[in-house]
């Protein structure tokens, strides 16, 4: 039988011990759980440019593009069903991550144009969503010189390209992508730090309203 008093040297032998292991643990989830809601990308290429540049660092919200899994309780909660993204979800002009719809080592990053249901089309170097021109001078390098559509976005399904229209492998190429594809959106350039900025998506956003019947 272990006496009191050394049971008691014990727990004073292994106390900071545990609360060492405790604090590490906790550490660990909470580190985890950051990374699930949060991480950190590195740009690649030129095809979102001029918004985004080779080599630039830019932090990517993923908790929002969760999707919802309510179990039997779905029809108890207003709003959302299974299979919705947490959140609202990609606009037109977010500029999101996501896996391209081929075997590839890399995510892609583009900007989101159009939504299910929408009628998009790519024409004499202008760009039309339900029949409305888009006014993108402000952030594209320069208009398209492809042609693509008029096709109407399948549901869950996203049409996106990048910035940079004629260097970009997009959905003009390979076309829209699916929602289960979407990694997150950025919402924070933090380098270079002479280019921080956290209207990487509302640069594009002004002309939301301009499209919408």
């Amino acid at each position: 039988m272990v006496g009191a008093d050394k049971l008691g040297r014990m727990r004073l032998q292994y106390g900071p011990l545990r609360e060492i292991i405790e604090t590490a643990i906790l550490g660990l989830i909470v580190f985890l759980l950051a990374r699930e809601a949060v991480q950190n990308f590195q740009v690649e290429g030129r095809s979102m440019q001029p918004t985004l540049a080779s080599s630039e660092l830019v932090l990517v919200n993923k908790i929002g593009y969760w999707e919802v899994d309510l179990g039997p309780f779905d029809a108890l909660v207003p709003g959302r069903s299974n299979g919705d993204f947490l959140l609202s979800g990609p606009h037109r002009g977010s500029v999101i991550i996501f896996r391209p719809p081929y075997q590839s080592a890399h995510d892609f990053v583009k900007r989101v144009i159009g939504l299910p249901g929408d009628t998009v089309e790519v024409i004499r170097g202008r760009v039309f969503v339900n029949g409305v021109e888009l006014d993108e001078h402000d952030y594209i390098f320069e208009p398209p010189s492809y042609q693509w559509g008029p096709a109407v976005i399948p549901p869950e399904h996203y049409f996106v390209l990048g910035d940079n229209r004629n260097s970009s492998q997009d959905s003009h190429a390979f076309g829209p992508i699916h929602e289960d594809q979407i990694v997150g959106e950025v919402m924070f350039r933090w380098f270079p730090f002479d280019r921080i900025s956290s209207d990487i998506s509302k640069e594009a956003t002004d002309y939301e309203g301009n499209v919408l019947p």
